[in-house]
C-alpha cells in the first residue's frame, strides 16, 4: 500500500497552484490564468533544493520553490513576485501554510533519504 499523497495549494481562483507529492513524484499544477498553466510531473531524484519562505504576518504571503536538476525554467525566488514568475514555485497565504509546511517536510525528507547510508550486514 502506497502512502497517502500530500497536497498543498497556493494562491486563489483560476491562477491557483497545487503541488502533490506521493513520495516519489511531485506533480506541479498551475491554474489556467497563471503564467504556467497545466501540469508536470517531477521525480524526487530530480529535485536538488527546496526553498521556503513563511508568511511574515496575516497579510503577507509566503512561497515554496523547488529547484529541478537540468531545468532551464529554474528561477531565483527571493519574494512573492518572483514566486509568481517561476514555474517551479507556489505563493501561498497564511491559511494555506500548514499544508505547505507538511509538503516541504516530506520533500526534504525524501531528498535527505537519498544520502543516508544503507545498514551494514
Amino acid at each position: 500500500m502506497s502512502p497517502q499523497p500530500i497536497q498543498a495549494e497556493g494562491g486563489r481562483g483560476p491562477a491557483k497552484s497545487k503541488f502533490t507529492f506521493d513520495g516519489v513524484w511531485l506533480v506541479i499544477e498551475h491554474g489556467v490564468t497563471s503564467r504556467f498553466p497545466g501540469q508536470r510531473r517531477v521525480n524526487v531524484h530530480q529535485i536538488s533544493e527546496v526553498q521556503y519562505k513563511a508568511p511574515r504576518r496575516l497579510l503577507t504571503n509566503g512561497w515554496l520553490s523547488v529547484t529541478i536538476i537540468g531545468d532551464s525554467g529554474n528561477a531565483l525566488v527571493r519574494g512573492n513576485m518572483d514566486a509568481v514568475k517561476s514555474a517551479n514555485a507556489m505563493p501561498f497565504t497564511p491559511k494555506q501554510q500548514p499544508a505547505v509546511e507538511q509538503l516541504r517536510d516530506a520533500l526534504l525528507n525524501a531528498i535527505a533519504s537519498r544520502y543516508q547510508t544503507p545498514p551494514q550486514p
